[in-house]
């Protein structure tokens, strides 16, 4: 110990002697340079002994720790309410508590939003069948942003361009740059379940994390059909929608590619997209935006349509799935011209005029959350009919920052 306490000293006075030399004016002297260099190398050999010598302090003292403890009662902590684990804490609890006699009546339950009522079974199996995967293709392809409030972004709505030489002793071209501000904002999703005093005294704990899962689930899906909606961009009472047409609040607008081209035979239907239309898709925008991170999204139909396509001379297939080496967001099935493709059930059906798919700029579409899930445990306004509702929300918003840098494939109107 008194080892560790002189070379700390004698760091400390090291440090000093460093700090006193840089502190001077002007250029050093060759003894202070000297001094400085001196000083330097043994501010850095005590560090790393110090650092050696704590190691093993902390070593020694490990080894006095005792191998066991008795018992002892902790103190209760009040949970928070936001968070997502304060329902499983609470009915896992009620779970301990033991259950009730089986032979039981119930009626139906008190409204349509009470089907948690239905878990009431004689012996819950520790499995559950999962309806829905909790992933979002929009969220994987998008930028994510956490914004504690409402904000504004600055955006640049006309590029200043210069259009010819400029002469000796001429003027400067005089340019200006035009600006526009975009609104993000945090619209809500919100969901009750009404969970029953016999769920909580019967059920097992993997249902708990079910009714968990659920709310984040449908949260997840609602936002993923807003997303890819029609809402106009820069709405102030929805997200703006992928597929919107309405780009006049914001600079730009995604390029649009007609499957089939603009003629009255132009592809129709999922299945009469062609290789080339796609490429048209995907090289349609800017040059300047080839090279930017991009996602493909498509709806299963159009996905079962992809791995159809081959080539019309040997017959060899376009689209090779997890046949990949760059791909850009998990989740992806595979590959298509070197971009990610995922796969969402929120894209339009297919219909004429309907989009079949879209090349999404990670840079060019934002999703901005609030932070998390928020959730609230309730268990006193259905108290004395012996339900717990428990209450998820979520605020978030989509907007779109640089539509220029996607495209989107749309099949033909007639």
């Amino acid at each position: 110990m008194a080892d560790l306490i002189s070379m700390r000293a004698d760091a400390m006075a090291a440090r000093k002697r460093i700090d006193s030399i840089l502190s001077i004016d002007g250029e050093l002297s060759v003894e202070q340079e000297r001094e400085l260099e001196q000083a330097d190398t043994q501010l850095r050999s005590l560090s790393e002994q110090i650092k050696k010598a704590e190691v093993r302090e902390s070593a020694s003292e490990a080894l006095q720790l005792p191998t066991y403890e008795p018992r002892t009662r902790k103190a209760a902590v009040a949970p928070t309410l936001d968070s997502r684990m304060v329902l499983q804490n609470n009915l896992r609890n009620a779970i301990r508590r033991g259950g009730i006699n089986e032979d039981r009546a119930y009626s139906a339950p008190l409204d349509s939003a009470n089907e948690a009522a239905s878990l009431m079974p004689v012996d819950l199996q520790d499995e559950m069948i999962r309806l829905l995967a909790n992933v979002s293709a929009v969220r994987q392809a998008a930028t994510i942003r956490s914004y504690p409030n409402d904000v504004e972004i600055p955006a640049v709505s006309a590029r200043a361009t210069i259009t010819a030489y400029t002469g000796e002793g001429t003027a400067y071209d005089a340019i200006g740059p035009e600006f526009s501000k975009l609104r993000i904002r945090s619209f809500k999703s919100a969901a009750e379940t009404q969970v029953t005093e016999e769920v909580l005294n019967d059920s097992r704990g993997g249902v708990v994390a079910e009714i968990l899962a659920q709310h984040a689930e449908a949260h997840g899906y609602f936002w993923e059909t807003q997303f890819l909606g029609t809402a106009a961009a820069q709405g102030a009472s929805n997200v703006d929608g992928i597929f919107a047409s309405d780009f006049s609040a914001v600079p730009g607008a995604p390029t649009d590619y007609d499957a089939g081209g603009s003629s009255t035979s132009g592809s129709t239907t999922f299945a009469s997209v062609t290789y080339e239309d796609l490429v048209e898709t995907a090289y349609g925008m800017p040059a300047a935006y080839w090279g930017t991170p991009k996602s493909w999204i498509v709806g299963p139909a159009m996905y079962r349509a992809l791995l159809e396509l081959t080539d019309n001379t040997t017959g060899r297939p376009l689209f090779l799935p997890q046949a990949t080496g760059t791909i850009q967001a998990p989740g992806a099935i595979g590959n298509l011209l070197g971009y990610p493709v995922l796969v969402s059930d929120a894209m339009p059906s297919e219909a004429a005029g309907a989009f079949a798919a879209v090349l999404l700029s990670r840079e060019s579409y934002v999703v901005a959350d609030r932070v998390g899930i928020n959730s609230q445990v309730d268990p006193f306004t259905y108290g004395g009919s012996g339900i717990t509702a428990w209450r998820t929300f979520v605020r978030s918003d989509g907007r779109w920052l640089r539509p220029t840098s996607s495209s989107r494939l749309q099949l033909a109107a007639s």
